[in-house]
């Protein structure tokens, strides 16, 4: 009867009919054994395609043959999709198949923990929408690239689709390219499981990463691309590697997302994406896209973490330049902490440690918080120059804090360069930027003779740096620095607020020959630097400088004893400076080198508590200040200071306010030890100044400077007054002695004042004086007749009045003699 059935049929339903009982019959001769393990072993085809794939056991290996074909793509269809360790799917196709897609039909999560294997450089599509897990063993032994995907169909460019939801559906199987991706309803997760990767490196800020040679975890032949798209997307220690090639992770809710092979691998699209999945990687978790000419990385989801020391790397080890590093967070990226041994940090690291320049780090998030010993790296350890690190994040960028585990690990956003090759740029675009607890944000050049990159952040609202690690006195800070003869970059801050306090520094600096860069800051609401550390450390600053490092230090790096780079120059534009308690703004030199120029334009400054402006050397010329504004005040102990020691000469001082007040013991000064002194020129409408408080150009050994004061011939000190230490308690003046009769009011107006005390008579004791000056003619009336008539004129005596009282119109009217002693008042009669 069956063979009756059958033959009602045409040929090719006879071949479908043959395959499903050769499938089943297979099944049936499977010892039970085979299926045990960790996972549940079963690959069974459905009967969906024109051809259906057929599975057939030998061994450990599972060999997946039939299947549809069109022109270079074959299509397999799977009820099911899992097996487990130790065993083999092996997908065997034709020499002439560049595309191998397969989809999952039945609704059960793929449990892989085996091995993929494909023919020749065929590309293998494994889609399931209920999710994907790669187990610990999992791998992949396949000639092209590996799209794992738990997505709800593949769009084809003839307008074909090959779905997973819908596998009845009438199909016409097409030989055009893949270029989407469609994800609608249930979108299932991707889980990469492992044991973590086991990269090492000497510093976990200053060393290459050392890749190891382990074979471990998902990979993609050299220059191919390993995409994982889905809607979560959760790694457990698992580890992909694409040896100079490309790494997509993309976690999707709904929409479609486009995917095109190009010469540099598959790249996928994401705009016509509805709602994103979230990515994240934990437990010591890597993808790695590294070698010699190595691609890119991109990363894309809703929120992606980065736990427990897990990387994104990408290392150059080759001439070509190197990929990028993409990572696009719909709400949040972050990277928080390190390993469980404090050796590794969990990062995004783009480095080249060979002749080929370094790729670029791109960030476009909505927030991106870098905690507790995180980092965001582009590094530069050979000839070729680092790549840029580039932030874009709508809301908010922080860089905080440091591990719990080690304290000496601080966050970091930097690009830095340790060779020959020059640091790459740090570009930050935000709403806010917070730096705190000892967070850096830096471009350094911290070895060979590269040169340290520009940093420009532009904060819509506010930039804050706060803060040190306790450990180790390390500050909050922004900045760009050199060590080498490598020049400094430049830094540059667009805002509206800038807040430097308790230690926070915004820096470029010097330690050796190379010259610091400039320092811009401009801020259209406010600049404030105050405090200093709670416990050890140095005040705030906003500073260009050369200090001079300790011994260990200097013996670390190779440091000379002392500096001979030069300071840059520090730039202020804002409505509002204030520097306090201890803070300071200065272009400083402690080396050989000349100090940087201070240049502050500002709608007010104040200097409170010690609060300090300088262009300061140890041997080297002073630097010159320049300051415009309209109102500058110091108070208590505060400093504007150009002074020089050694042979140098003291820096020139130019303040130009409308009103300068400097008062409790302040200072402003040019001065010089064995130099000529620096010449201080003051242009202001009124000039405030205590007895305490000095203005000094002088030189100690050397000729002093000049000191030339422009402002109006007015005596201004006496303005100044002595205000007392104890303020009066006015409610404490007040003499009760009576209380008001009925119906009876006081009023008290013009220049007067009630009397000391209420006993006493009422009279006045305001004093008139009249500062016009009739003898001149600028005051004369234009009719000279009328003004000698009125000059001329006898005026009657005045008498003084000596009683009042009230008229029938409510008005008070003064008399000198009054009859009738019942209308009037002469003093007060109550007691």
């Amino acid at each position: 009867m069956l063979i009756s059935h059958i033959s009602k049929h045409s040929p090719s339903s006879l071949c479908k009919a043959f395959s499903s009982i050769l499938h089943y019959a297979i099944l049936l001769t499977l010892p039970l054994s085979f299926f045990s393990g960790q996972v549940n072993a079963q690959i069974i085809p459905d009967d969906t395609l024109p051809n259906n794939s057929i599975v057939v056991p030998n061994n450990n290996t599972l060999i997946i043959n039939g299947g549809t074909v069109a022109g270079s793509n074959i299509f397999h269809s799977f009820e099911e999709f899992s097996f487990p360790t130790g065993t083999e799917a092996f997908f065997n196709n034709g020499s002439n198949i560049q595309n191998i897609f397969s989809r999952v039909t039945g609704g059960k999560v793929s449990n892989i923990d085996g091995t993929i294997r494909t023919n020749g450089t065929a590309n293998l599509f494994l889609l399931n929408p209920s999710g994907i897990i790669f187990g610990l063993n999992a791998r992949l032994n396949i000639g092209g690239s590996f799209i794992g995907s738990t997505g709800n169909s593949i769009q084809f460019s003839d307008g074909n689709s090959f779905s997973a939801i819908a596998p009845q559906a009438p199909t016409l199987l097409t030989v055009s390219v893949p270029i989407g991706l469609q994800f609608e309803q249930n979108i299932g997760t991707i889980q990469v499981q492992g044991t973590g990767h086991s990269f090492t490196a000497q510093n976990p800020t200053a060393s290459p990463i050392n890749r190891g040679e382990s074979t471990s975890g998902l990979r993609v032949k050299p220059g191919q691309t390993l995409v994982l798209v889905g809607g979560n997307i959760n790694f457990y220690g698992g580890t992909v590697t694409a040896e100079k090639g490309r790494i997509e992770l993309g976690g999707v809710g709904t929409g479609e997302v486009s995917i095109r092979e190009t010469n540099s691998g598959w790249i996928l699209g994401y705009e016509k994406v509805q709602e994103f999945g979230d990515i994240n990687l934990s437990q010591q978790a890597a993808v790695d896209a590294s070698g010699q000419g190595s691609r890119s990385i991109q990363i894309v989801g809703r929120q992606v973490n980065l736990t427990d020391g897990s990387i994104a790397l990408i290392q150059n080890q080759g001439k070509q330049t190197s990929g990028t590093i993409i990572v696009s967070a719909s709400d949040l990226l972050e990277l928080n902490g390190v390993n469980k041994n404090a050796t590794f940090r969990s990062s995004l690291i783009n480095e080249t440690i060979e002749e080929g320049q370094g790729g670029e780090i791109t960030i476009l998030s909505r927030r991106l918080i870098i905690s507790h010993g995180g980092a965001i790296l582009s590094r530069s350890f050979a000839n070729g120059k680092g790549g840029n690190l580039t932030v874009n994040a709508f809301e908010y960028v922080e860089v905080s804090d440091f591990s719990t585990l080690n304290p000496g690990i601080g966050s970091l956003l930097s690009a830095r360069s340790f060779s020959s090759g020059n640091a790459g740029d740090i570009i930050v675009s935000t709403q806010n930027l917070t730096v705190s607890n000892g967070g850096v944000l830096a471009a350094p050049s911290a070895g060979g003779t590269g040169k340290a990159g520009n940093v420009t952040i532009n904060a819509a609202e506010s930039v804050i740096v706060s803060g040190i690690i306790q450990n180790n006195l390390q500050p909050a800070s922004i900045g760009s620095a050199t060590i080498t003869v490598g020049d400094a970059g430049n830094v540059t801050i667009n805002t509206s607020r800038v807040v430097v306090r308790d230690g926070g520094i915004i820096s470029t600096s010097t330690l050796n020959s190379g010259s610091a860069g400039d320092l811009i800051i401009n801020a259209s609401d406010s600049v404030e630097v105050s405090g200093k550390p709670e416990r050890g450390g140095l005040p705030s600053g906003i500073q260009s400088d050369a200090p001079i490092q300790t011994e260990a230090f200097r013996k670390r790096f190779g440091l000379p004893d002392t500096p001979s780079g030069n300071s840059g120059t520090v730039t202020i534009n804002t409505p509002r400076l204030t520097i306090s308690d201890g803070a300071r703004v200065s272009a400083a030199n402690e080396g050989t080198g000349i100090a940087g120029n201070v240049n502050i334009n500002a709608g007010s400054i104040l200097l409170d508590r010690v609060g300090n402006i300088s262009a300061k050397t140890e041997s080297g010329e002073g630097g010159n200040i320049n300051i415009t504004t309209d109102f500058l005040q110091l108070r208590r102990a505060s400093q504007i200071s150009t002074q020089a020691g050694g042979t140098g000469n003291g820096g020139n001082l130019t303040i130009n306010a409308n009103t300068f007040a400097i008062l409790e013991g302040s200072e402003v000064n040019a001065n010089a030890f064995q130099g000529t002194g620096g010449n201080i020129q003051i242009n202001s409408q009124g000039l405030f100044a205590s007895p305490d408080s000095q203005i000094t150009a002088s030189s100690q050994l050397g000729v002093s400077g000049s000191i030339n004061i422009n402002s109006p011939e007015v005596n201004t000190t006496g303005a100044l007054i002595e205000l007392p230490q104890n303020p009066v308690d006015p409610t404490q003046q007040v003499v009760a002695a009576c209380t008001p009769d009925k119906n009876n009011s006081f009023t008290v107006a013009g220049r007067g004042g009630l009397s000391e005390d209420p006993t006493l008579p009422i009279s006045s004791f305001e004093v008139w004086a009249d500062w016009n000056d009739y003898t001149q003619p600028t005051f004369r009336s234009t009719n000279r007749q009328l003004d000698s008539k009125l000059f001329r004129q006898q005026q009657p005596p005045l008498v003084e009045a000596t009683s009042w009282r009230v008229n029938a119109n409510g008005q008070v009217e003064l008399y000198a003699n009054v009859s009738d002693a019942s209308n009037y008042i002469t003093k007060s009669s109550c007691r």
